[in-house]
């Protein structure tokens, strides 16, 4: 923004619904449990900093992510919270890490010589393995060995030990809670084998949207700290959460008059039987918006009252107003979120575009102005 002008097209953010939502997932945690906030992908396309910042606030004992960017910048910005790093780095990134004071995921011998090589005195790591997701970690069958092995590398220190198995239905939840119970097996020996691993940790928020425990000594939660849902319908509780991202809205930058037989190729009206109202705001696939997918019809709110979204183009929006009563120029739409007495949930929204809440609120990540809204608790 520039010269004080308002913004075109924003998102709203609410962090107070974040620390709702952090209390919350600890209540269901319970105290014998660290939780590990998950600040991935921008956090859930929340803003990485502004939300560690609030987490911080809010007294997490640790924050997660995979992007060695973001890290820096939560450190750049005052956050001194201990940050686990997600695995998937490149050897000649961990200079890096350890710059930052985070805490790298190791789970092949190349990262382990490393951050050996990097180390200075002891460096913190964790190991995360692979119970049957298939995407990152050391495989179970080979994972008491390789940690061992990792906890005897000078310069290293395994901080912990973790591993990933969420679910969506319950059928994955009994997959899971099974890959859990191999987990703690794993656990067992190695501390028969004279390892104390500080930190262990499988669920995440599915298992607790479902009130499923395990012996591990800590939680790592993404979804639901930003008021999504993992779960199929009717299967999670998610009593107790609130979406972060509160609204997506812009402003009408164009108001057209068609009359009656005019072509109106967007929306494939072509010889308009009656006249049309047309408006256009600026909320285009650059700014994370999407159209309806197939047999799907998008809506937006302008004036307390719902219009269709006839286009979602490049960089524009074009709904069809023809039910309002002289739109104004500059009147504000809103595709995510409240406005008078209607709402627009970001399941409506997903649904309308065929994609999960999650994908949806991803869409939108960094691509428009963020207002930070009070909340309204």
């Amino acid at each position: 923004m520039r010269n004080g002008a308002e913004p075109a097209a924003w998102v709203e953010i609410e962090l107070d619904a974040l620390g709702q939502n952090y209390r919350e997932a600890v209540r269901r945690a319970g105290p014998e449990k660290m939780l590990i906030a998950s600040i991935k992908a921008n956090a859930y396309g929340h803003g990485a900093v502004a939300c560690a910042e609030r987490l911080a606030a809010e007294g997490a004992a640790m924050l997660a992510t995979g992007d060695i960017a973001e890290a820096a910048a939560i450190r750049e910005a005052g956050v001194d919270t201990r940050i686990l790093m997600f695995g998937g780095f490149a050897p000649d990134s961990v200079d890096s890490i350890l710059a930052h004071d985070l805490e790298p995921t190791v789970c092949n011998d190349e990262t382990v010589a490393a951050v050996a090589r990097a180390s200075r005195g002891s460096a913190p790591v964790h190991v995360k393995v692979d119970c049957g997701l298939g995407r990152l970690g050391v495989a179970l069958d080979e994972a008491e060995s390789f940690i061992l092995r990792t906890a005897r590398t000078p310069g290293i220190e395994v901080a912990g030990v973790y591993t990933h198995v969420p679910f969506f239905d319950e059928d994955g939840r009994a997959w899971a809670m099974a890959r859990v119970a191999s987990f703690e097996a794993l656990l067992d020996r190695l501390s028969a084998a004279g390892l104390a691993v500080p930190m262990t940790q499988a669920l995440a928020s599915s298992a607790l949207l479902c009130g499923d425990n395990d012996r591990t000594n800590a939680v790592c939660v993404g979804h639901i700290l930003y008021g999504l849902s993992s779960m199929a319908p009717g299967l999670a509780d998610m009593s107790g959460f609130r979406p972060v991202l509160r609204a997506v809205r812009a402003r009408l930058v164009h108001v057209a008059q068609h009359a009656a037989g005019r072509d109106v190729m967007i929306g494939g009206h072509y010889g308009l039987a009656n006249a049309m109202t047309t408006g256009v705001a600026p909320m285009g696939m650059q700014q994370g918006n999407r159209g309806a997918a197939p047999g799907q019809a998008a809506q937006a709110i302008v004036a307390g009252r719902r219009a269709p979204v006839m286009s979602v183009s490049l960089e524009h929006a074009t709904l069809d107003l023809s039910a309002h009563e002289n739109p104004a120029l500059g009147a504000i739409v809103t595709f995510l979120g409240a406005a008078g007495d209607d709402m627009i949930p970001i399941e409506e929204l997903a649904a309308w575009q065929g994609r999960t809440p999650l994908e949806t609120a991803m869409t939108f990540s960094g691509h428009l102005p963020v207002r930070h809204e009070a909340g309204s608790m």
